[in-house]
């Protein structure tokens, strides 16, 4: 049994409204995650401390636990509202989501505490380093996670990266997971005007599928 969590605490500031209710084809951008995670899950939950402007999605909602925490203190909440052991925690803002990906997630946890995919940016002339960026909002975590979480929300570093470094947190290469979105989709979130605009170009792509 799988619970889904669904983070809506963002102000939306580079966007200059409410994003995850912006229209992507017939869908809102959260419309589209709570399509995905609903065939997916087996409970939903959206996490936001803006409860009033999402009661009409008719799903159950939860305030941060620990307010002005980030996606940490989300992801916490979402913890430790769930009836079940093992969560799909994304973003509000991801519209692409490939829930054969997100099932595989599941599927690999098992004493893992958390699944993370991670994605990579080839070295450039400016940074001669591989850019790694661990996915944290479109991964799995275990109720196992919440004591971890409890004591990094007591510190200042709220970084949910750090978890990495105090947990057993599988990571999932590229070559992995491009079995299961090929073209990493399911990472895509829209912060911008710009970002916007970009999804509705990848969307009119699916549509024409």
């Amino acid at each position: 049994m799988v619970t889904g969590v669904i983070l809506a605490g963002g102000k939306s500031r580079r966007m200059g409204q409410n994003k995850a209710l912006l229209r992507l084809g017939n869908r809102t951008l959260i419309g589209h995650v709570i399509r995905c995670m609903q065939s997916i899950t087996d409970e939903l939950l959206l996490i936001t401390n803006s409860p009033d402007e999402y009661t009409h999605l008719g799903i159950t909602i939860h305030k941060d636990i620990i307010p002005n925490t980030g996606a940490l203190g989300g992801i916490h909440a979402g913890l430790s509202h769930a009836s079940h052991e093992t969560l799909i925690c994304v973003g509000c803002d991801n519209p692409f989501l490939m829930p054969n990906l997100l099932t595989y997630l599941v599927s690999v946890l098992g004493k893992y505490d958390a699944v993370m995919p991670y994605t990579d940016k080839e070295p450039s002339s400016h940074n001669k380093d591989v850019q790694i960026t661990l996915q944290t909002l479109c991964a799995v975590y275990s109720k196992r996670c919440l004591p971890i979480i409890e004591q990094m929300l007591s510190e200042p570093d709220l970084r949910v990266h750090a978890l990495q470094e105090r947990a057993n947190v599988l990571t999932l290469a590229p070559e992995i997971w491009k079995t299961y979105d090929s073209e990493g989709y399911s990472f895509f979130n829209v912060n911008t005007p710009e970002d916007f605009e970009k999804a509705q170009v990848i969307y009119d792509t699916f549509v024409q599928i």
